[in-house]
C-alpha cells in the first residue's frame, strides 16, 4: 500500500487483469472455449502486488465467459466484499468517504468501494486526471502479463497437453514467474498459502444490492477523483 501511494494512488494493495491463454479444446465443448478473437482458450486472472509478482490467480475458465463473471466467482473477489484479505483492513478518510484497501482494474470489471476502474468516458478534468493516474499505475499488471508470457512461451501458442494439465501448468507458470522477479529466492512461508483467511458464506446478490454495491463504489472513485484534482482530503 505504502510503495502504490509513492507512485501517486493512496490505499491500493493490488493491480487486477487476465489473459487468454490458447488451448486445444475438449471434444464437444469448443462453443464454451471461443472467445471473442475466434479462438479456443482458457482465461488466466491475475492480481499483482507493486513488484509485478502475482499474488493471486483464478484458473481455468473457459474464454467464452466475461471477466467480469471470473472476477465475481473469485476468491479475491470475496475476501476483498467481506474486507478481510488484508489484515485489520487499515482505512482512510478522503472528501467524506472511509475508503479501505483498493485493487485496481479495467473497464470491464465491475465497480466496488474496494475494486476502482477508469471513468469509461471522462468528460471532465477530474475524470480525466482519475483515468491517468489509475491507468498509470495499473500499467504494472500488464507488464507482468507481458514477462510471463515472454518467459514462458508456451503461453504464446495452443497447449498441446490433455484437459487436467492446463490448469497445473497455468499455475507453475505463474509461481516461476514470481521465482523469476525474486532473482530465485525461495517463497517464504507465508507465500506458500492461498487463504489466509476463512471466507464468509456468501449467497447471491439480488439487483438493488447488486446497485448499492455500484454507487458505493462510485462515490469511492469520486471522492478519489476529488482528492487528485485539488490535493485536499
Amino acid at each position: 500500500m505504502d510503495a502504490f501511494g509513492r507512485r501517486g494512488f493512496s490505499q491500493v494493495v493490488g493491480l487486477i487483469d487476465g489473459c487468454h491463454c490458447l488451448i486445444i479444446p475438449p471434444l464437444g465443448q469448443r462453443s464454451v472455449f471461443v472467445n471473442r478473437k475466434g479462438s479456443y482458450s482458457v482465461i488466466l486472472q491475475g492480481t499483482c502486488d507493486h513488484t509485478e509478482r502475482f499474488m493471486d490467480v483464478e484458473l481455468g475458465w473457459p474464454g467464452s465467459a466475461h471477466d467480469a463473471r471470473v472476477a465475481r466467482n473469485s476468491i479475491i473477489f470475496e475476501a476483498m466484499e467481506a474486507g478481510i484479505y488484508v489484515e485489520g483492513n487499515p482505512s482512510t478518510n478522503i472528501r467524506g468517504q472511509q475508503i479501505g484497501p483498493l485493487i485496481l482494474a479495467d473497464t470491464a470489471y465491475p465497480i466496488r468501494k474496494w475494486l476502482m476502474k477508469p471513468f469509461k468516458v471522462p468528460h471532465t478534468p477530474k475524470q480525466k486526471l482519475f483515468n491517468k493516474k489509475l491507468n498509470h499505475v495499473r500499467g504494472a499488471v500488464e507488464r507482468s502479463f507481458g514477462r510471463l508470457k515472454v518467459r514462458w512461451r508456451c503461453l504464446t501458442a495452443p497447449l498441446l497437453v490433455a484437459d487436467e494439465n492446463v490448469v497445473p501448468i497455468l499455475a507453475s507458470c505463474a509461481i516461476l514467474h514470481n521465482i523469476c522477479e525474486t532473482k530465485g529466492r525461495v517463497l517464504d512461508e507465508g507465500m506458500r498459502y492461498r487463504h489466509r483467511f476463512v471466507l464468509p458464506t456468501l449467497g447471491a446478490i439480488t439487483a438493488a444490492e447488486e446497485t448499492n454495491k455500484q454507487k458505493e463504489g462510485m462515490a469511492v472513485r469520486n471522492a478519489l477523483a476529488d482528492f487528485f484534482l485539488t490535493g485536499r482530503i
